[in-house]
Protein backbone atom coordinates (compact mmCIF):
# COMPACT_ATOMS: atom_id res chain seq x y z
CA UNK A 1 0.00 0.00 0.00
CA UNK A 2 2.69 2.21 0.86
CA UNK A 3 4.81 1.80 -2.36
CA UNK A 4 1.66 2.43 -4.38
CA UNK A 5 1.52 5.82 -2.82
CA UNK A 6 4.84 6.58 -3.23
CA UNK A 7 5.17 5.58 -6.59
CA UNK A 8 1.88 7.94 -6.92
CA UNK A 9 3.45 10.74 -5.51
CA UNK A 10 6.90 10.26 -7.60
CA UNK A 11 4.69 10.64 -10.57
CA UNK A 12 3.00 13.96 -9.62
CA UNK A 13 5.97 15.45 -8.46
CA UNK A 14 7.61 14.28 -12.34
CA UNK A 15 4.71 15.71 -13.78
CA UNK A 16 4.98 18.78 -11.91
CA UNK A 17 8.34 19.52 -12.00
CA UNK A 18 8.09 18.96 -15.70
CA UNK A 19 5.23 21.75 -16.24
CA UNK A 20 7.02 24.46 -14.19
CA UNK A 21 10.17 23.60 -16.39
CA UNK A 22 8.20 24.27 -19.69
CA UNK A 23 6.66 27.84 -18.19
CA UNK A 24 9.89 28.91 -16.96
CA UNK A 25 11.49 28.55 -20.04
CA UNK A 26 8.33 30.32 -21.56
CA UNK A 27 8.74 32.98 -19.64
CA UNK A 28 12.42 33.44 -20.40
CA UNK A 29 11.48 33.37 -24.04
CA UNK A 30 8.91 35.69 -23.89
CA UNK A 31 11.47 37.80 -21.78
CA UNK A 32 14.28 37.78 -24.35
CA UNK A 33 11.51 38.60 -27.04
CA UNK A 34 10.14 41.70 -24.89
CA UNK A 35 14.00 42.68 -24.34
CA UNK A 36 14.75 42.29 -28.47
CA UNK A 37 11.64 44.55 -28.81
CA UNK A 38 13.39 47.21 -26.53
CA UNK A 39 16.99 47.12 -27.96
CA UNK A 40 16.03 47.64 -31.54
CA UNK A 41 13.50 50.67 -30.11
CA UNK A 42 10.14 48.74 -30.75
CA UNK A 43 9.01 49.79 -27.77
CA UNK A 44 10.15 52.16 -25.14
CA UNK A 45 11.64 51.37 -21.30
CA UNK A 46 8.50 52.52 -19.70
CA UNK A 47 6.88 49.96 -21.96
CA UNK A 48 8.97 47.18 -21.29
CA UNK A 49 8.87 47.45 -17.87
CA UNK A 50 5.35 47.12 -18.25
CA UNK A 51 5.04 44.58 -20.40
CA UNK A 52 7.48 42.80 -18.27
CA UNK A 53 5.55 42.71 -15.11
CA UNK A 54 2.39 41.59 -16.58
CA UNK A 55 4.80 38.62 -17.62
CA UNK A 56 5.93 37.90 -14.62
CA UNK A 57 2.12 38.22 -13.08
CA UNK A 58 1.05 35.59 -15.58
CA UNK A 59 3.84 33.40 -14.36
CA UNK A 60 2.20 33.93 -10.63
CA UNK A 61 -0.66 32.95 -11.62
CA UNK A 62 0.25 30.12 -14.01
CA UNK A 63 2.29 28.73 -10.86
CA UNK A 64 -0.58 28.75 -8.61
CA UNK A 65 -2.51 26.76 -11.03
CA UNK A 66 0.23 24.32 -11.54
CA UNK A 67 -0.01 23.49 -7.86
CA UNK A 68 -3.20 23.19 -7.11
CA UNK A 69 -3.37 21.28 -10.22
CA UNK A 70 -1.08 18.29 -8.83
CA UNK A 71 -1.99 19.02 -5.14
CA UNK A 72 0.43 21.05 -4.05
CA UNK A 73 -1.61 24.11 -2.74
Amino acid sequence: MFNGSSRKLQKIKRSYLKERVKQQQQLSEECSRLDLLLKVNSIDEGTHERLRKLLEIGYEEKLLETRSKHGFA
